[in-house]
This record gives C-alpha cells, sequence and structure tokens, in this order.
C-alpha cells in the first residue's frame, strides 16, 4: 500500500533549466516547464548533494564544514510563505559533515528533495497535467489532501547502485538502514521505500511516518541512508 502512496509522489522533470525564482511569483499552474525543473533541481525543497561510494567514516564535528545554503530561518516550513500549514523546514544547510568527508572516495552527485512538500506536489501536477492543473480533479485532491507521511526523494543514482538486481529487497534494505532524524529526538524510520526510474537513473523515495510534526523551531532535520554502495547524509 505504500508503495503505491510513494508512486504518487514520482516527479515529473522537463528537461530544460530556468535562472527565475517563480513559486512565490505566479500561480503554480502558470509556472513553464524551465520553472518546474528549477524548482525541483535548485530550490529550498531541493538541493544538491553527494553520496558516497564504499566505506566511509564521518568527519569529526566542525571539520571540512561548508558554508550553508539559503537561509532556512527566513521561511516558513514545508511551504512558502504560509500557504499552508508546516510540515518540514526548508532545505537549507550544506550536506553533512560525512558528505564533506575523505576525498580518495567516490562522490556522485545526487538531488535530495523534500517530495512531500507542496511546491514540489504542485511542480508534479504542473508537469503531469499541464495548464490543466489549476481544474483537474485529480490534481486538486492530490494537492488538497495533506499527505499522511513525510517523502523524501533521492535522484541521480544508477539503477544497478540502488537495486543491484533484486527489487524488493534492496527496498526492504534502505528502509532498515535509513533515518530521519530531529535534533534532540529519537529518529524516523521508514514505513516505505519506492523506486522510480528516471532515465539512466532511478529515484528513490523514502517515506517516513508523520507521527512527529517537523517545524522550523527543530532547526535541523538529517536524512541518513544507505542505498545500495551508496550513503547520503543530508542535513535540512
Amino acid at each position: 500500500a505504500f508503495v503505491n502512496k510513494l508512486a504518487l509522489f514520482a516527479a515529473v522533470v522537463p528537461a530544460v533549466l530556468s535562472a527565475a525564482d517563480v513559486w512565490d511569483a505566479k500561480p503554480f499552474q502558470d509556472w513553464t516547464d524551465k520553472d518546474v525543473q528549477k524548482l525541483v533541481s535548485n530550490s529550498p525543497w531541493a538541493r544538491q548533494a553527494r553520496a558516497v561510494l564504499g566505506d566511509a567514516t564521518p568527519a569529526a564535528p566542525g571539520k571540512n564544514r561548508q558554508p550553508a545554503v539559503g537561509d532556512a530561518s527566513s521561511n516558513d516550513s514545508d511551504v512558502p510563505k504560509g500557504r499552508e500549514p508546516a510540515g518540514a523546514a526548508h532545505m537549507g544547510s550544506a550536506p553533512s559533515d560525512f558528505d564533506q568527508g575523505p576525498q580518495t572516495l567516490q562522490q556522485i552527485p545526487v538531488i535530495v528533495r523534500w517530495q512531500s512538500a507542496l511546491p514540489l506536489r504542485q511542480a508534479q501536477m504542473r508537469g503531469k497535467y499541464g495548464k490543466e492543473a489549476s481544474t483537474s480533479p485529480e490534481a486538486q485532491k492530490f494537492l488538497t489532501d495533506e499527505p499522511s507521511i513525510y517523502v523524501v526523494g533521492i535522484a541521480g543514482l544508477a539503477g544497478s547502485i540502488v537495486s543491484a538486481g533484486g527489487g524488493d529487497q534492496a527496498r526492504q534494505t534502505i528502509a532498515g538502514k535509513s533515518t530521519l532524524t530531529v535534533r534532540g529526538k529519537e529518529p524516523l524510520h521508514p514505513v516505505g521505500v519506492d523506486f522510480v526510474p528516471n532515465g539512466s537513473t532511478v529515484d528513490v523515495l523514502i517515506a517516513f511516518p508523520r507521527s512527529m510534526r517537523i517545524t522550523l523551531e527543530d532547526q535541523e532535520v538529517e536524512l541518513a541512508s544507505e542505498i545500495g554502495r551508496a550513503t547520503v547524509r543530508y542535513k535540512f
């Protein structure tokens, strides 16, 4: 059941880039394909990170730390400027110290997305239904129903890394090796994992229970996941 639910969050990504930040400038149904691509690849809800292949050890606290990207404290949580109740902090910090670790290890660029955030769901519906996204009953239901799960997506890994030929077993393994941790609180563990083919790579969707409300007041949320031979850690 969770696999079917996760499939609803598969991003529809056009193939061109835009330099404009439009999520506050115009209604989602008026976004162009360039706008959608910008939102799902470089926005407060989608940031570039790195997956590390092989065995790795996190760097000591404070070492090799990169400056923060953006300013999460200036935003509401799941969506911009109070459009909807908070659900998760905007993505604003650099990858965790883990991702700044030994440079001898192979690192693969990935995009980490807070897939269940309203703007990303709007981008999905705009990509799927085009201008009819504002009138489609299916799109409206998807956008107005508050998700019962948090969904984090990791895009950019090759299928051979993700599943190694065993889809169901790989899902179980990833679920057992993934957490979403709010500072000072017990980590959340996945309730489902799904794979969505995306050209030569696979998007990995990881669902976490919405049993804990995540807001900006939490200050820091860290995703940690082992996906096949790749390890991803990212601080929102």
